[in-house]
């Protein structure tokens, strides 16, 4: 797992790079509830993405701006990988931190042969951003409560 249970708080770390999340619970778990909170629409919980990242499935990655944690998923008729940034979250907004590491994780994903690599949002504002740095839309989902 790269650097072991980096914490970020005691090494400065530039690029992403894996932890242990249970050596990050005293920010990282806040900063997930903060995720949850502004978007209510999420069905998981903090001990979900724990439970995700103990278990293998998913992974925490830290930098000193914030933290993302991925997973992939598999199309169940061609079998194409997709590598997700499921949750990001950054000390401070603002700072082009997609386009800041964006390449780390599209190299990331491609040396292990995934086919795409994707972020969701309910963020509108995030839509236009990441069209400007060569995103695509794929699939835009509405709901409505029943």
């Amino acid at each position: 797992m790269g650097h072991g249970g980096v914490n970020i708080d005691t090494v400065k770390v530039d690029n992403p790079v894996q932890a242990e999340f249970g050596d990050n619970l005293s920010w990282v778990c806040p900063a997930i509830e903060e995720i949850l909170f502004a978007n209510p629409q999420l069905t998981f919980t903090t001990e979900d993405v724990y439970a995700a990242c103990i278990n293998g499935s998913a992974s925490l990655w830290v930098t000193d701006d914030g933290f993302v944690v991925t997973t992939s998923e598999v199309d169940p008729y061609n079998g194409d990988r997709t590598f997700l940034i499921w949750l990001a979250w950054a000390k401070i907004r603002g700072n082009n931190l997609v386009v800041k590491h964006q390449d780390f994780f599209i190299d990331y994903a491609r040396e292990r042969k995934y086919k795409k690599i994707e972020v969701r949002s309910a963020i509108p504002e995030l839509t236009s951003y990441v069209l400007a740095h060569g995103w695509e839309i794929d699939t835009i989902v509405y709901t409505r409560d029943l």
